[in-house]
């Protein structure tokens, strides 16, 4: 039943249909109202997506256009810090739409390897544009695989995720620890000490490790130098806590 309908069937009854006028889209246009999910513009073209791979000297058939993921970002006002996913990358244009539209969002690319894809198409394009368009941003790329949990304890994966905690807090954060003097991660009681017996005066941030402990001396030194100290969140290691 059409509860919206005001029209009455031949028994009396409320219809179950309706009638509409029908919107022609240059009588919308005129009027400024044009729908947004209707496309039509060149731009949005795939053939203009792979032109635009050419540019950057990179070979990849049916790239989505950025201009069109820019557009929904834009229509879907996407908040500042927001994070977006694309399971499906493909050449990684909603990588590039995202770093384009700002607002410190960060995304999440996902891709399988086939044909060395994700690592020579969809990994390379972001990382050429974060050079050519000297972003601030961090780019990681990592491979995931089953493993057998009969091989192995549980806390020992756990050991071995925690290998790769500097680049999860790279992540995290949308920060690079390499070549770069005003952060630093300090992870062992040892680190810590090295790193304040020789404080870089462009430092300005360290992450420490959650079992790094400073005594008095080290943090009034920290202090000293302006050194904000951010401690690694506890989550990093819940699966240690076994």
């Amino acid at each position: 039943e059409t509860k919206t309908s005001p029209l009455i069937n031949e028994n009396g009854e409320k219809a179950k249909y309706n009638i509409y006028t029908k919107s022609f889209l240059d009588e919308r246009s005129k009027k400024g109202v044009k729908p947004r999910n209707f496309l039509i513009d060149k731009k949005f073209l795939n053939r203009r997506g792979q032109d635009y791979l050419n540019t950057l000297g990179i070979d990849f058939p049916y790239s989505k256009p950025k201009e069109l993921i820019s557009h929904f970002l834009t229509i879907s006002h996407v908040d500042t810090n927001s994070t977006i996913l694309d399971f499906f990358a493909g050449s990684g244009s909603t990588g590039e739409a995202v770093l384009e539209y700002g607002k410190q969002c960060n995304f999440i690319l996902c891709q399988n390897n086939e044909n060395d894809i994700c690592r020579d198409v969809t990994y390379e394009r972001i990382k050429r544009i974060i050079e050519k368009e000297n972003y601030r941003a961090s780019l990681k790329y990592m491979k995931v695989d089953f493993v057998s949990i009969t091989d192995k304890f549980y806390y020992e994966y756990a050991d071995e995720l925690l290998k790769n905690i500097k680049e999860l807090v790279e992540l995290e954060n949308g920060i690079n620890f390499r070549n770069n003097n005003e952060i630093s991660i300090l992870l062992t009681d040892e680190e810590a000490e090295q790193f304040t017996n020789n404080i870089p005066k462009e430092c300005k941030t360290i992450y420490i490790g959650h079992n790094v402990l400073l005594d008095y001396k080290q943090e009034s030194k920290l202090k000293e130098y302006g050194v904000k100290i951010n401690r690694i969140p506890n989550y990093y290691y819940k699966e240690k806590e076994i």
